[in-house]
C-alpha cells in the first residue's frame, strides 16, 4: 500500500514537471524594458533597448529591440524583432532575431540558474551572448567566445538595467452615484454642500451633474431600483476647515451626523488631529466630512 501511495505522488510530481513552462526562466524579463550602453571591441558604440513579452499562451517569448539603424550610428530606432520558442522534438529552446538590415540570426537558448545564454553561429565562429543575473533589475551582458564555462575572448561587456516605469499622475475626476430619488438627492448636494449644478454634456434625462471643487465632479444617475448595501466604509469624503460651521448648517437642516463608531451627534478625533463626522444623503449613501488640510 505504501508503495502505491509513493508511486501515486511520484506520478503527480512528474505531471507537474511536464506542465512547467520551459520558457519560465524569461519571467523576470517579461513586460519590462531593459536598457544598455557600451562599446564593442573595435570601438563602435553599442546601445540597445529591449522589451520582452509572451505570445500564443506563453508558448513564445517575443523581443522587440531598439538600436542604431544605420552604419554611421547616428540614427536610433526599432532594430530587431526576436522570437524564442521551445522545440518539443529536440528539447531545446530556439531563437531567431530579424534585424532592420534584412539579416537573421538563429541559435539556441539555455539557462544556468538565473543566467540566460544564447549560442549562435556568426560567420565561421560560434558566439555566445550571456545575461548574467545580478538582481531582478540588473544583468551583466557579455558577448564573446565562451567555451567550457570560460570566456576565451570578450567582444562586448556592459550591463542591462530595467528601465523605470513612467510615473502616471492621476487626478480625481468624478464620483458617480446611482440614485432612485434624483431630484431630492441632487437638491441635497446642491443645498448642503453648495455644489454648482452643471449641464450633462449630452443633455440626457436621468442625470444631474455637479462641480465639487476644481475639475472634480459628482454625477448622479437615476435608476428605478438600486440594490446596494450602504456600508459606512464605502463613502465619499470631503474636507472643510470650519467643521463647526458645517455642523450648524446640518442642525439647521435637521440632518443627523455621527462619529465613526456610530454615535449620533458626535465627532471623531483621529490620532493625527483630524476631526471627522459622517452623514447620509437621501439615498442612504455615506459621506465623511473631515478637517484634513490640502
Amino acid at each position: 500500500m505504501k508503495r502505491l501511495i509513493f508511486l501515486f505522488f511520484l506520478f503527480l510530481g512528474l505531471i507537474g514537471q511536464s506542465q512547467e513552462n520551459p520558457l519560465a526562466f524569461f519571467e523576470n524579463l517579461i513586460g519590462r524594458t531593459w536598457f544598455a550602453e557600451g562599446s564593442w571591441g573595435d570601438g563602435s558604440k553599442f546601445k540597445q533597448e529591449i522589451r520582452f513579452h509572451y505570445d500564443l499562451g506563453k508558448t513564445l517569448v517575443l523581443a522587440e529591440s531598439k538600436g542604431y539603424i544605420n552604419k554611421e550610428q547616428t540614427e536610433y530606432g526599432p532594430r530587431n524583432h526576436g522570437v524564442r520558442k521551445y522545440n518539443s522534438q529536440t528539447g531545446e529552446i530556439e531563437f531567431w532575431e530579424f534585424d532592420v538590415f534584412g539579416g537573421k540570426t538563429s541559435g539556441t537558448v539555455t539557462s544556468e540558474e538565473k543566467n540566460i545564454r544564447y549560442t549562435y553561429s556568426y560567420g565561421e565562429s560560434t558566439v555566445t551572448d550571456m545575461w548574467e543575473y545580478i538582481d531582478d533589475n540588473t544583468y551583466n551582458f557579455k558577448v564573446g567566445d565562451y567555451q567550457d564555462g570560460q570566456w576565451k575572448q570578450l567582444y562586448l561587456q556592459t550591463q542591462f538595467s530595467a528601465k523605470p516605469l513612467d510615473k502616471l499622475n492621476f487626478h480625481f475626476d468624478h464620483q458617480s452615484l446611482v440614485v432612485t430619488k434624483l431630484m431630492e438627492t441632487g437638491d441635497f448636494y446642491r443645498d448642503i454642500f453648495n455644489f454648482e449644478e452643471i449641464p450633462h454634456p449630452e443633455g440626457k434625462p436621468g442625470f444631474r451633474w455637479f462641480s465639487m471643487f476644481g475639475n472634480s465632479q459628482l454625477h448622479l444617475i437615476k435608476k428605478d431600483i438600486v440594490e446596494f448595501k450602504k456600508d459606512k466604509s464605502i463613502h465619499l469624503c470631503l474636507s472643510v476647515q470650519n467643521l463647526e460651521a458645517f455642523i450648524e448648517r446640518l442642525i439647521t437642516k435637521e440632518i443627523d451626523f455621527y462619529d465613526w463608531p456610530g454615535n449620533k451627534g458626535s465627532v471623531t478625533d483621529r490620532a493625527d488631529g483630524v476631526k471627522q463626522i459622517y452623514i447620509q444623503d437621501p439615498e442612504g449613501y455615506w459621506i465623511e466630512i473631515n478637517t484634513a488640510e490640502h
